[in-house]
């Protein structure tokens, strides 16, 4: 699984590609793991996501936990229709604040006074 990566407001913005399945999960965990610092504010862009099975929800769920461990905030944000779906049918969207746009996500962390 490829991620690009880019700083808006110093708030990493991580860019998911396309899938996210057993194949990627454990890679996605890997490079996300060893990208978060302590503290940090990180947005996932899923607008990309076409597929996500259990393994991309463990992994998801996974590196929420990190971040609560390492005090750090992850949002989603550009999640499409079918992906939402998926979020709400197995409830990880209570995980997460989800947002539409990047620059929604960006600015939440700023508003709610996060580390950023």
């Amino acid at each position: 699984m490829e991620m690009r990566f880019e700083y808006i407001n110093k708030v990493l913005i991580a860019h998911v590609q396309m899938f996210l399945d057993q194949v990627g999960a454990e890679n996605f965990k890997y490079v996300l793991s060893e990208r978060m610092r302590p503290g940090e504010n990180i947005v996932l862009d899923l607008e990309k996501l076409v597929n996500i099975d259990n393994y991309g929800l463990d992994a998801l769920l996974a590196i929420a936990q990190k971040a609560l461990e390492n005090d750090s905030v992850i949002k989603l944000a550009r999640v499409s229709a079918d992906m939402q779906i998926v979020l709400d049918i197995t409830k990880v969207y209570r995980v997460f604040e989800i947002y539409p746009t990047i620059e929604e996500a960006v600015a939440s962390c700023a508003k709610a006074g996060d580390k950023a």
